[in-house]
């Protein structure tokens, strides 16, 4: 039987691993990245409808943050998280504003995609919550002129 305390406590575990996922896509860190999924776990890109890229299983899945390398820098900024809890499943939405820095021109400009994720999760005693799919939506995106110049303070 679950209590309030074992859903606030699995919504705060959830909550760290979509936020810990967004950490793993920015700096790249592959390990990571695939630990926060099952060994059969499944990340789906899509936009308009289309399927961008599968990524599955350890050996598909530290392939899913190559892409990322083409950008001077990334940053996942992770918005509105819910999520359902049945006692070692639960279900789950995201938000993410994600912002990429790449070079235009003689400068630099953002990429930023609004995308939402939506998520399966499953929890065990040896590794806590993990993805099982996340499907992942670029609803839309939006460039615009960055820079990269050191501040004077």
């Amino acid at each position: 039987m679950s209590t309030a305390h074992d859903d606030d406590h699995s919504r705060g575990a959830l909550r760290t691993l979509v936020d810990t996922y967004a950490i793993a896509a920015d700096t790249r860190n592959d390990d990571l990245f695939v630990s926060l999924f099952t060994p059969e776990g499944l990340l789906r890109i899509y936009q308009e409808g289309a399927l961008l890229g599968e990524f599955a299983g350890p050996a598909g899945l530290c392939q899913a943050t190559a892409p990322l390398d083409q950008y001077h820098a990334t940053m996942h900024l992770v918005a509105n998280h819910t999520c359902a809890v049945t006692g070692n499943d639960a279900q789950g939405t995201t938000y993410c504003n994600a912002n990429h820095l790449r070079p235009s021109g003689s400068g630099f400009e953002n990429l930023k995609m609004t995308i939402r994720y939506d998520d399966r999760y499953l929890r065990d005693d040896e590794h806590g919550w993990q993805f099982t799919v996340r499907d992942l939506y670029i609803l839309w995106i939006e460039v615009n002129p960055a820079s990269v110049e050191t501040l004077r303070f």
